[in-house]
């Protein structure tokens, strides 16, 4: 168990990583076409749909280092008030609540990606992507959301220290 967390946990930081570069490449790319448009008269046919597609992938793909990391969106006003077993109580819940969510996400969502692959379907634009490229993206990015949450609940329910409130002031 301990070498697929720590693979896991790996591979999550580094997905995140690179969703950050791949910001910094949307940022490039969309500049690019600013000034193409608008200063030469000259859009491109890729730049706005490649950076669509990063986009889809950069956010999604940095949820399993954020949920390692304690740093997803939570609302604690009632948690903060409870004792640590209550707390673990909570976070036990709420991982499982995850874990089935990416379970509904994967299980439906990879129906679109395949019948598009099998269909030859694409974006219909100039640069005509396989639409299956975006699809993918949902049962992928959920698929090891679910799998990072499900090893954050086995840590938590055999004791390992509850994570920190990233957000508290100090």
């Amino acid at each position: 168990m301990q070498s697929v967390a720590s693979f896991f946990d790996w591979l999550a930081d580094r997905l995140a990583q690179l969703c950050g570069w791949a910001y910094f490449a949307i940022g490039l790319m969309l500049g690019f076409e600013v000034v193409a448009r608008y200063f030469f008269n000259a859009p491109t046919i890729w730049a706005e749909e490649l950076s669509r597609l990063l986009f889809i992938f950069a956010t999604l793909l940095a949820g399993p280092a954020l949920l390692r990391h304690n740093q997803h969106i939570r609302v604690t006003a009632l948690t903060a008030l409870m004792g640590p077993g209550a707390q673990r109580a909570a976070r036990l819940a709420a991982l499982a609540f995850v874990v089935a969510f990416c379970w509904v996400l994967v299980w439906y969502g990879k129906d679109a990606p395949l019948n598009s692959f099998e269909r030859g379907r694409s974006s219909g634009s100039m640069l005509d992507i396989p639409a299956w490229w975006a699809q993918s993206a949902v049962p992928l990015a959920f698929g090891l959301l679910g799998i990072q949450a499900i090893i954050e609940f086995i840590r938590c329910a055999l004791g390992a220290p509850l994570p920190a409130d990233a957000h508290a002031p100090e």
